[in-house]
């Protein structure tokens, strides 16, 4: 889905790359591509990319992993539903943390902006929903959009990693009127989706190659 947006909705912070290094489930120090991976943080910030003064774009693929984690169950009964969540403290301390500082540097960014905190436990199965099962499926998409974005208009150039670049995706979703969901395994439903998304805009004159993919780049 290609949608033409107004730059003024997009919200954006330094503090949002830092996110990243949240301590997860085998991951304790946070995502291990961080500041490794072409296009992971810390990169320069969107608008340091991007020129607000013109018009910007989200490309976005919707994955229906709802329905994929249906055919997993079905096909593979040993694996169990589990109790979650079952991140260390520390999880939840370092995402408050960050958290509270961009409500308290944003006091204008509404409580949509954040992802939501379930504090009661739930089931379900991170075998099931595994993305190292279905995200190449889902990238093969996006891949697929983004070449018919480039196709329409060539004169713009596509970044593949917002979130790298300071974007409050939950904030940017939720204006165009998708609400994320950050439950992770999210409680069974075969309407789940999970969403792919991307940015593109007009490059500003000054810029040079900080983390933009040349395979979009115009």
């Amino acid at each position: 889905m290609i949608i033409k947006i107004d730059p003024e909705i997009v919200p954006y912070d330094n503090l949002i790359r830092g996110l990243c290094m949240t301590p997860y489930y085998g991951h304790t120090h946070g995502c291990p591509n961080y500041g490794c991976k072409e296009g992971c943080p810390p990169n320069n910030l969107i608008d340091k990319i991007f020129d607000f003064s013109k018009e910007m774009y989200i490309i976005y693929t919707t994955f229906p992993i709802g329905k994929f984690a249906e055919r997993m169950r079905k096909n593979h009964p040993d694996w169990k539903e589990t109790v979650y969540p079952d991140h260390p403290k520390k999880t939840y301390e370092f995402r408050d943390k960050i958290i509270s500082k961009l409500k308290e540097k944003h006091p204008e960014w509404p409580e949509e902006y954040f992802p939501k905190i379930n504090d009661e436990r739930w089931t379900s199965s991170r075998d099931w929903y595994n993305p190292r099962r279905w995200q190449a499926i889902a990238r093969k998409e996006h891949s697929i959009e983004l070449e018919t974005f480039i196709q329409k208009y060539p004169g713009l150039t596509i970044n593949r990693f917002p979130e790298a670049h300071g974007i409050n995706l939950t904030g940017l979703m939720h204006n165009i009127g998708i609400e994320l969901s950050w439950q992770w395994p999210p409680i069974h439903n075969i309407k789940n989706n999970s969403y792919i998304v991307s940015v593109a805009g007009h490059l500003k004159k000054t810029i040079k190659n900080i983390g933009i993919d040349n395979k979009y780049r115009n």
